[in-house]
């Protein structure tokens, strides 16, 4: 009698996972075939080697799976800026004095930090699905900004690279995409910081 109650327990248990399993998944974007997840690509350009994006093109990207992969798929989602509400750069006009670059360009690898595995970015450029970012870098971070300003001798200015996360569609194991956030450099500000009390009368002197 123990043996068939705890048979029909088993049962129960078990039973609704394999139902859950079964459960066809719509939201997803299922590949036509197998795909080999490409996140440790050999072939990454230098350029890229100490980034967390990448907008050159390796020589294994999967271009043509992609474009099957969205064969008949309209409006799917571009990138999207996640809010940061600690971070506000204000206009970005007003640089400081600041020298930038500024492109838009299609990412094509990206990953979490710098010694983290690359991600491989959709694009179908076939059926007009291209994921672009603009990029804003300067040119010479760390540079003194706000010159046309009288010196404050209390203060240092200088240059800094600012970072935001965007969210892309990635690949995802062998069938699957799924959303990814990565950081990307989107303004070059001019900030300041205040100096310890001895750098002070040495700047002023230097002055």
């Amino acid at each position: 009698m123990s043996t068939i109650i705890l048979f029909l327990t088993t049962v129960a248990y078990v039973l609704p996972y394999l139902n859950a399993a079964n459960v066809p998944e719509e939201s997803k974007i299922i590949y036509e075939g197998p795909i080999q997840e490409t996140h440790d690509y050999e072939d990454i350009p230098e350029a890229c080697k100490d980034l967390t994006y990448c907008t050159i093109r390796p020589k294994t990207y999967p271009q043509d799976k992609f474009n099957k992969m969205l064969k008949g798929f309209k409006g799917m989602a571009q990138p999207s800026l996640v809010p940061n509400i600690g971070n506000r750069h204000g206009d970005p006009s007003e640089t400081g004095g600041c020298e930038s670059r500024v492109t838009f360009e299609p990412l094509y690898t990206v990953r979490d930090k710098r010694d983290d595995r690359w991600r491989t970015v959709v694009q179908a450029p076939d059926h007009d699905y291209v994921q672009k970012v603009r990029l804003e870098t300067c040119t010479e971070p760390k540079a003194e900004c706000f010159k046309p300003f009288l010196p404050v001798f209390d203060y240092v200015t200088f240059c800094n690279q600012e970072i935001n996360t965007w969210e892309v569609l990635v690949s995802k194991g062998d069938n699957e995409t799924e959303l990814f956030r990565a950081d990307i450099p989107v303004c070059c500000s001019c900030q300041y910081k205040q100096l310890e009390l001895g750098d002070r009368f040495g700047r002023n002197r230097r002055k």
